[in-house]
């Protein structure tokens, strides 16, 4: 078998074994450049990846290796960069970039936001499948298909990235990305002009419509009127038409009973926050992007405490890094650690996180604090000690002082594992960001 197929067959064991975001962050794009004598070399795109498959992931890399090769092999994690300037090592194959076209059919679409550049979790993985189905029979599967959810899910990118897929499928095809409220504007400017028809030839003549925010239409009736023919138009010709909004059809107030009746009747899906495991993949494409170094350490913190939406995390991210240029710091790293948590409150007490988590396990607090180890009070403990010491900001001894005088040693141990779980366990994520939600 040669390297190349056995890296393959590698990373497809891994991929049953990782979640998504995980695979696709930190296996994806490894490569496996030398095997010899049982010591394997992989390449990562950068440092940053190199030391969390090192550190993180090392196991499961070799197991997968290991069952693959039916041998003992030790596994070394390099950076890209440095097959270059090995002599014995052929350089890393580039990945295929697509690049938007520029003009065309006047897409409208953002050159950044594709399939490629799209971090998929738990949040839109439902989403991203119904995407595929779309971009493989575009206006048979799933049409209208209707994305909702709230600022800064990734609506906006998931909708221009079929846009880029039906393109690069074929480049003939008439794609047009617009926001609702830029056919609401263009309708009143072509009735102000009389121009009527040239609007509707401009919009009815398309192949897919990509609609950002069509809850702007509510309360307009003649936009709505206008878009409800639009819509019959397209849709009766079997050409794709794909909806954003923050809310699902039946929502929207003020929007036509017939409307809401038309954006059900293909597909309707929501793309939530991202969680933890998401966060911290969208982190790691950033710094790659943007080309920042950033510890590990920093990097987990921001995805333990940036829980809005992914436009806040590039947000944050872009301000650290100028900090730390105006700093003139190499790398980021406690700069982080002075950020305060998104969830948290200023009047956050200790005895309100134990409230809120013996309310959510539905115990008792003297229960929750006590010395029974039944195993769903010993979990409900390691929960309330995790977020105690991250949100309350506490000392170790006084967190096992509220939670019945349990010594350091085993807060550290509950905090751990919690902390643990949370880079492996989807459940665990929504767990801890729903009782943070709480707060």
């Amino acid at each position: 078998m040669d390297i190349e197929r056995l890296w393959k067959n590698t990373q497809e064991e891994l991929k049953v074994v990782m979640a998504p975001a995980v695979f696709q962050t930190f296996v994806a794009k490894t490569q496996l450049v030398v095997l010899k004598d049982n010591h394997a070399t992989i390449a990562c795109h950068n440092a940053y990846l190199a030391d969390i498959n090192l550190k993180r992931y090392y196991s499961l890399f070799k197991s997968a290796l290991d069952n693959q090769t039916k041998e003992n092999n030790t596994l070394e994690f390099i950076i890209q960069e440095l097959i270059k300037d090995a002599s014995a090592t052929p350089a890393a194959t580039p990945l295929l970039e697509y690049s938007a076209p520029k003009s065309g059919h006047g897409s409208n679409l953002h050159p950044k936001y594709t399939l490629e550049n799209l971090v998929v979790g738990n949040s839109n993985n439902f989403a991203y499948a119904a995407a595929q189905a779309i971009i493989a029979n575009p206006g048979l599967a799933y049409n209208p298909f209707f994305i909702w959810g709230g600022v800064g899910v990734g609506k906006t990118h998931l909708m221009q990235a079929i846009g880029h897929e039906l393109l690069k499928k074929n480049s003939h095809l008439k794609v047009r990305y617009f926001p609702a409220e830029t056919f609401g504007n263009e309708l009143i400017s072509a009735i102000k002009s009389k121009n009527i028809n040239p609007f509707k030839e401009k919009y009815r003549n398309l192949d897919c419509i990509l609609v950002d925010d069509i809850q702007f239409i509510a309360g307009k009736e003649y936009i709505q009127e206008e878009f409800f023919h639009t819509f019959n138009a397209l849709h009766m010709n079997g050409k794709q038409v794909i909806l954003t909004s923050d809310r699902k059809p039946g929502d929207i107030d003020h929007l036509e009973d017939r409307l809401v009746s038309r954006f059900m009747g293909g597909l309707t899906v929501d793309i939530q926050l991202p969680d933890y495991e998401m966060r911290m993949a969208i982190i790691n494409q950033k710094i790659e992007e943007k080309n920042i170094n950033i510890t590990p350490e920093a990097a987990s913190y921001l995805a333990e405490h940036l829980t809005s939406n992914i436009r806040d995390i590039e947000g944050k991210l872009q301000e650290l890094a100028i900090q730390a240029l105006s700093q003139k710091k190499t790398v980021i790293d406690n700069v982080f650690f002075d950020i305060p948590s998104a969830t948290s409150k200023k009047d956050l007490s200790p005895r309100h996180v134990i409230s809120i988590c013996a309310k959510h396990f539905n115990i008792k607090t003297g229960d929750l604090c006590g010395a029974n180890r039944q195993k769903d009070l010993v979990r409900a403990r390691h929960v309330t000690a995790y977020l105690l010491a991250t949100e309350s900001k506490l000392p170790l001894k006084e967190v096992g002082y509220l939670l019945g005088g349990r010594d350091h040693t085993s807060i550290i141990h509950a905090r751990d594992k919690i902390h643990m779980e949370l880079s492996t366990s989807p459940q665990t994520q929504q767990l801890i960001n729903l009782i943070r939600n709480s707060f």
